[in-house]
Formats: structure tokens, sequence, C-alpha cells
């Protein structure tokens, strides 16, 4: 049996699957060509003994929905905030620095500085949104981008 890979997965690197992420191998399936966890069970080798797999008797009749489908288009993940308060005025940055602080916990803040930990799109709106409430107008301006699929 050949297995074809579309042209837009050509950058799928199977190594960067978390661990636990479930594959699904119902190649039949009306989503299957956009669904992140088929595309996983395509790359899937003989390297790992135990994969996670959604249960064959469970998927989904017809053409229902399938509530395990994850989308495989990539998001725009933001990495490091070292200039994120840079323009901000002094007072208003200590503020919005204690509230992000306060919202995503020290340890994801610090995470966040140190590029340990990319900041996703939900993420970066409600930074935008903190700035706007708090008068800032200018985007917030992260230190780099990358596009990532979303486990």
């Amino acid at each position: 049996m050949v297995i074809e890979h579309p042209e837009k997965e050509n950058d799928f690197d199977y190594t960067l699957i978390p661990y636990g992420f479930t594959h699904c191998f119902n190649s039949r399936c009306p989503q299957a060509a956009g669904c992140l966890r088929q595309i996983a069970a395509r790359y899937s080798t003989h390297a790992q003994r135990h994969i996670q797999v959604v249960n064959p008797a469970y998927y989904p009749v017809g053409d229902a929905p399938c509530p395990d489908f994850k989308s495989a288009e990539k998001i725009r993940v933001a990495w490091g905030i070292t200039n994120l308060l840079e323009k901000v005025p002094y007072r208003t940055a200590r503020h919005l620095r204690k509230i992000m602080i306060f919202h995503f916990t020290k340890t994801l803040y610090y995470r966040f500085f140190r590029k340990e930990y990319g900041i996703s799109p939900e993420a970066q709106l409600y930074i935008r949104q903190l700035f706007l409430q708090h008068g800032v107008q200018e985007e917030p301006v992260f230190d780099s981008y990358t596009e990532e699929y979303d486990w």
C-alpha cells in the first residue's frame, strides 16, 4: 500500500508530535485530508512501539462531524516578550506586566520572556486587548514568529 502525502505536508516532522498525541487511522473519514491526527497516523513509523489512537469502533457514522478532528492548519506562534513593553510608559508597563504575570502565572510569563514557550494566537489577542484597555494603541511587538501545528 502506497501512502501519499499532500504537498503542504512536506515540512511535517513526526518527531515534533507531543507525547500522547492521539493518532487516527480512519482514512475514509471525510475530514481526513485536513486532520492533524490523520496526518500523524500516516507519518507514524515502526520506531514508535506504542502510540495513542482513536478507537476504530468510535468513528463517526456517515457525514457526522468527528469530535476528535484536529485541524492541520498551522497557527502563527509568537516567541519572546523582551521588547514587549519597551515603548509603553513606565507606570503603564509595570501595571501591564503585573496583570500578565497574574493572568499567565509568573512561571509562564518568564518562559515567554526567555522564548522557552510559544505565545498562542489566543494569548497574543489577550495581550493586544490588555494593551487597548490600558490606552496603549501600538500593536504588541514580539521578538519573532513561527508557523506551527496546534497540537
